[in-house]
């Protein structure tokens, strides 16, 4: 109980007593300020009530403290008595109440949240025979942590359960959206950890390196580049592990995720926290280094601004880089409201296709599409793009599964597997001609509708696929659970490839099916590119790709 509760019952019970003994010594003495006496319990309750708010479970303490009001108007003895004892009663009766009931002062009902939330997704989720998905052993698993966020009134610790079980379905599509946007930030800078100064990333070739190395580390003998051999006596991918922010990352692809191993060691630890590097002269040291002022999540945030980054340029913007070739920025998969609202992005697809032309008169003949961290958005969008730049003739994009009017639910073939319904093809303008080169560049934030274009244009023979990871893997319609303190998101309607498997999203084996033609190492020269030299890594490899390809 908060000490403002326990506070009022002990200064009701104590007034009780002190207006029981009152009330024999004020017998033969009853003054309108004697009167007053019996009104004090309620004032204080009422002021302590208005400072904390109402609590349902702490009503007997309310009444007894309103109860005592009766000795204001009933001024024998006997009743004085008796209404002190009897108020006296029912404010204890408050405490079994308050202490006994996890309902008590939460004004929130987490654990109802998630109960509906998981009934709703063992009646529709899509999925989950595919990903293999345990209801039973998740809702066992994390019951325990939304009744002990809902016991300490914590939204912060609600959003942290909804990251960690959303993670467990390996499905970029599967989120919660807290009510308060600004819980989400406070979440992931608890989980995050303490800031030593560093942040680790995992090379292509295994090793690690530090990155976004704050000054204070210099004299360590610790800066960009600096190979890290374990932090706190694991090696980073072990210590990892130990990250709640790191459990929090939805990361659907296997090969995704073993990019970000590493990523939130440099959060984990006490006050301290011990490092094992390689130094300049090749000697293995070992340092202690002092957690700083701030947290690991905003240093983390800062190097994924870096990491992560496309080019600099408006949404759906064409921009010439040099004599041959120009950027398609696409940063999402949202044009407009009107295109939105209509699902028709024939607009949209003619006002590309004349910056496109205008860029070709200017002599562009190749073209980079960057839709590195596009969270997705519109098929029809996708659809739009793909066919302006598809070589001519009739494209196969996707499949949508049947659906059982009857039974209100996906027709099945008995097997676990989808009935299919009708093929969405597509015919492509072939805007390059015979000679254009495309590079689509992507990143594991390249979503749902940016893993379709991924998919679909991967199949052209001019397209290269390039980024350090593979696109997202998260292609499934999505669908919405409002909550009482939020909106659950995940996959609920059904589209099939071409062989009637689930089209792109991993199963229990967490291998999607779109990715990269050319994945590229994230290696030193990389590191040295975008964390000290400030530059586009990936966008310079997507113009050497198209020079390769043109002797």
């Amino acid at each position: 109980m908060i000490y403002q509760d326990v506070l009022l019952i002990a200064l009701g019970v104590a007034q009780c007593l002190l207006l029981e003994r009152f009330a024999v010594r004020s017998e033969k003495n009853i003054s309108s300020l004697s009167k007053l006496c019996w009104l004090i319990p309620s004032v204080t309750a009422l002021v302590i009530m208005l400072n904390i708010g109402f609590e349902p479970l702490m009503a007997g303490a309310y009444l007894g403290c309103a109860g005592l009001a009766a000795g204001f108007f009933r001024e024998d003895v006997k009743s004085r008595r008796i209404t002190s004892a009897v108020c006296a009663a029912v404010m204890l009766i408050s405490v079994p109440c308050c202490l006994l009931s996890d309902a008590y002062r939460a004004r929130h009902d987490f654990t109802g949240d998630f109960k509906k939330a998981v009934s709703s997704m063992r009646l529709y989720y899509p999925l989950t025979q595919h990903k293999d998905i345990d209801f039973d052993a998740l809702y066992e698993k994390y019951i325990p942590e939304f009744r002990k966020a809902d016991k300490d009134r914590d939204e912060v610790e609600n959003y942290i359960a909804w990251a960690r079980f959303c993670a467990e379905f390996h499905d970029g599509h599967v989120g919660y959206a807290p009510n308060d946007e600004d819980t989400v930030r406070e979440a992931c800078k608890r989980a995050g950890g303490n800031d030593y100064g560093l942040v680790i990333l995992k090379l292509s070739d295994g090793s690690f390196t530090a990155v976004n190395v704050d000054d204070s580390l210099a004299n360590k003998g610790i800066h960009l580049g600096t190979q890290i051999i374990s932090w706190n006596g694991e090696t980073p991918d072990k210590a990892d592990e130990r990250s709640t922010l790191a459990q929090m990352e939805n990361i659907p692809d296997a090969d995704n995720a073993e990019f970000h191993k590493g990523m939130f060691a440099a959060g984990t630890g006490g006050d301290t926290a011990e490092l094992t590097f390689i130094a300049d002269d090749g000697s293995e040291q070992t340092v202690t280094l002092p957690k700083l002022g701030g947290c690991y999540y905003d240093r983390f945030e800062e190097m994924g601004k870096k990491l992560y980054q496309g080019y600099e340029a408006a949404h759906m913007s064409v921009t010439k880089i040099n004599d041959t070739t120009a950027v398609l920025r696409v940063k999402s998969m949202v044009y407009d409201s009107v295109s939105a609202s209509k699902d028709n992005h024939t607009g949209m697809k003619l006002e590309l296709r004349d910056k496109v032309r205008t860029m070709m008169d200017e002599g562009v003949t190749d073209i980079i599409i960057d839709i590195r961290s596009n969270g997705g958005g519109s098929g029809d969008m996708t659809e739009a793009i793909a066919s302006l730049f598809a070589p001519e003739g009739e494209h196969y994009y996707v499949t949508n599964a049947l659906w059982d009017d009857k039974k209100g639910c996906y027709a099945t073939d008995g097997k676990g597997g989808y009935l299919p319904d009708d093929d969405i093809v597509f015919s492509g303008d072939n805007i390059l001609g015979e000679n254009g080169r495309i590079v689509l560049l992507v990143n594991d934030h390249s979503a749902s509708a940016s893993d379709h274009l991924t998919k679909v244009m991967s199949s052209f023979d001019n397209v290269t696929v390039m980024g350090f990871t593979g696109p997202n893997g998260s292609a499934q319609g999505v669908c919405s659970k409002q909550l009482t303190e939020g909106t659950l998101n995940y996959s609920g309607s059904v589209m099939l490839d071409r062989d009637g498997s689930i089209f792109i999203d991993s199963g229990k084996d967490r291998q999607s099916t779109d990715d990269t033609g050319v994945k590229i190492p994230l290696d030193s020269k990389a590191i040295q590119a975008i964390f000290a030299d400030g530059q586009d890594y990936l966008l310079n490899c997507a113009i050497e790709e198209i020079a390769s390809h043109k002797g």
